[in-house]
């Protein structure tokens, strides 16, 4: 797997942002551009604005936050780093965005996705369990030049009710987990109603129970069933007369 951030197909072209305010950037993306910012390390921010058009592409390419992205700003391409964007509530078009010039050696902090394998071969998966994935990118801390494009985490040895945590993940070399204080779940195998009707159904199985043997006469052959009945019951008992009425008062 390759861990180093790739190159992005599309270059953004960008044009410096002369002034500042809402009222500015809302021209701009009248004229679709999206403003954004460039912050180098120890510089204050190089305002900018990128062609809403490359920026789409380049979102649609995908890893856009784990690839180098280059700018073309004024005639000179630089290679940047995403770090952020700000998208509208409503249509989630994209109103800012911030880059980080890129530094090979710097450390940066990055959201890497998590690439789940070994599904086909997980228990609790085929006995009817489901995937539960609890989260879907891990925050990672790295140089620049080795974020990894994806993490991959093996379920094959999950259970029905068994998770996996960030402990157990094994991270590329030089990558580190951004969250320390805690062990995060990143995915567990829960049951579903299918497969708990089965473990309900394997625990209600029928056993082997013994079952009183018919009463044998002394000639060893089993009692016609009439006639047990007969000779088995108890009479029944007669019904009490009834009490004789009491004579009507003499006038």
């Amino acid at each position: 797997m390759n861990s180093r951030p790739q190159t992005s197909h599309h270059v953004m072209n960008a044009v410096e942002k002369a002034t500042q305010g809402k009222g500015s950037a809302r021209a701009l993306r009248r004229q679709g551009m999206v403003p954004g910012i460039i912050y180098t390390q120890g510089a204050a921010g190089q305002s900018i604005a990128v062609n809403a058009m490359d920026l789409a592409k380049a979102l649609r390419a995908g890893h856009f936050f784990t690839h180098t992205q280059e700018l073309n700003l004024g005639g000179k391409t630089i290679k940047v780093l995403a770090r952020e964007i700000q998208r509208h509530p409503v249509n989630e078009q994209p109103l800012h965005i911030d880059f980080m010039m890129f530094d090979p050696a710097r450390k940066v902090h990055v959201n890497v996705q998590v690439n789940i394998v070994g599904a086909d071969k997980s228990p609790g998966i085929k006995t009817g369990g489901v995937l539960q994935l609890i989260e879907s990118t891990l925050e990672v801390v790295c140089r620049a030049d080795s974020i990894p494009q994806e993490i991959t985490v093996d379920i094959s040895g999950l259970d029905i009710g068994d998770s996996i945590h960030l402990s157990e993940v094994k991270l590329p070399e030089g990558v580190k987990a951004a969250v320390t204080d805690r062990d995060l779940t990143v995915a567990s195998v829960v049951s579903t109603r299918t497969s708990k009707m089965d473990e309900d159904d394997a625990a209600a199985a029928p056993v082997s129970a013994d079952v009183p043997a018919i009463a044998q006469k002394a000639d060893g052959k089993a009692p016609e069933a009439g006639k047990d009945a007969k000779a088995g019951a108890k009479p029944a008992a007669k019904p009490a007369a009834a009490a004789p009425a009491k004579d009507a008062k003499k006038k």
